[in-house]
Parts: structure tokens; sequence; C-alpha cells
């Protein structure tokens, strides 16, 4: 069952580029480490309303910011666990995370979550089942 680690950030517009270079950066380790996939996607500056809540009003996106999303993707809760352990542990990765603290923005500008695929609920609710 596929996990995701997801990662919402609220950033200066001044500072992407630095940001992008550090993502850009670690994105290369986890895949070292064993990552599937990490993919970077910023909230489209003109937000629709379809008459539910907006993802930049519930999370406190404040004027000036920018809200970016980063995906992380594994085979696997335990696929994840065990190159996060690496990843965790690589010095390099370290010094990006203070550089990014330092530089981007402090840790109370991030949010964090871990999901699993809702794949197998689907199929056994018979939703997908094929014929």
């Amino acid at each position: 069952m596929a996990h995701l680690l997801v990662y919402f950030y609220k950033i200066k517009p001044e500072v992407k580029e630095k940001f992008l270079d550090i993502c850009a950066q670690t994105n290369k380790k986890f895949q070292e480490y064993g990552g599937v996939t990490e993919q970077i996607f910023k909230l489209s500056s003109m937000p629709k309303n379809y008459g539910i809540s907006s993802i930049s009003e519930s999370l406190d996106v404040e004027e000036g910011e920018e809200l970016w999303i980063g995906l992380l993707r594994f085979q696997s809760e335990e696929h994840a666990r065990m190159t996060m352990h690496d990843f965790d542990g690589d010095r390099e990765v370290n010094e990006l995370l203070n550089e990014f603290v330092t530089y981007v923005a402090p840790l109370e500008k991030l949010l964090f979550g871990e999901f699993d695929s809702g794949q197998e609920v689907v199929e056994h609710a018979g939703i997908n089942k094929t014929k």
C-alpha cells in the first residue's frame, strides 16, 4: 500500500529560490536513500470558490506568504520508515534543514502528515472491482 509524507510550507516569495534550491538538494538525497518520488507544488494564486473552505484560509496563510506542498511517495509505510531513518541521519541533510530554518522559514511555518493509500479501502468496499 502506497504511503505519502505531506509537508505544507508557508514561505515568503523572496525566499522561493532558496527554498527550491534546498528542495532540489534534499530530493537528490531522498532518492539516494530509496525514496520513490518527491514533488513540490505552489498553491495557485487565484483561489476558486466552490462553496467550501480554502486551504489557505484553513492553514492561516498570512498576507505576503505563499503556500507550497511537498509530497514524498513511498511503496509502503515500512519503506518510508527505513528510507527516512537513513535520510534523517545524513549529515548533509541535517545541514540543509538548518539552512532551511535559517534562511527560508522557521519550523512552525511547516505542517506535516503521513497518509496511506485508500486503494485497499476502495477495493474492499467493492467500488473498484473489475468484471
